[in-house]
C-alpha cells in the first residue's frame, strides 16, 4: 500500500539517436545518445511523414532525420524538456 510501481504510469517519448557520434561515443557506445522529441503514449501514430531537423539536447548539433529513424521509447521525463515543434 502506497508503494511506487514503475509499471503503472510509464512516460513514453518519441526519440532519435544523435548522429554526432564523436561527441557521444563515451556515453553510450552500443545505443547512442537518445534525443527526446515529444511525449506520446503506446498507441499514438508518428506525427511526421517526411524528413525533419532536430537539435541534440546535449551537444547542440542539428541533423536531418527520416521518420524511420524515430522510435517510441519508455524513458524518464528529462528535467529540462522542450518538445520539438513537430511533436507537440
Amino acid at each position: 500500500m502506497g508503494a511506487w510501481n514503475p509499471w503503472e504510469n510509464p512516460d513514453y517519448f518519441w526519440v532519435v539517436i544523435c548522429k554526432n557520434v564523436k561527441v557521444h561515443r563515451d556515453t553510450n557506445v552500443m545505443f547512442g545518445h537518445k534525443v527526446p522529441l515529444g511525449e506520446t503514449d503506446t498507441f499514438a501514430p508518428l506525427p511526421v511523414t517526411g524528413p525533419f531537423v532536430a537539435q541534440c539536447d546535449e551537444c547542440g548539433a542539428e541533423f536531418s532525420y527520416e521518420p524511420g529513424e524515430v522510435m517510441r521509447l519508455e524513458l524518464e521525463r528529462p528535467a529540462s524538456f522542450t518538445p520539438h515543434p513537430l511533436f507537440k
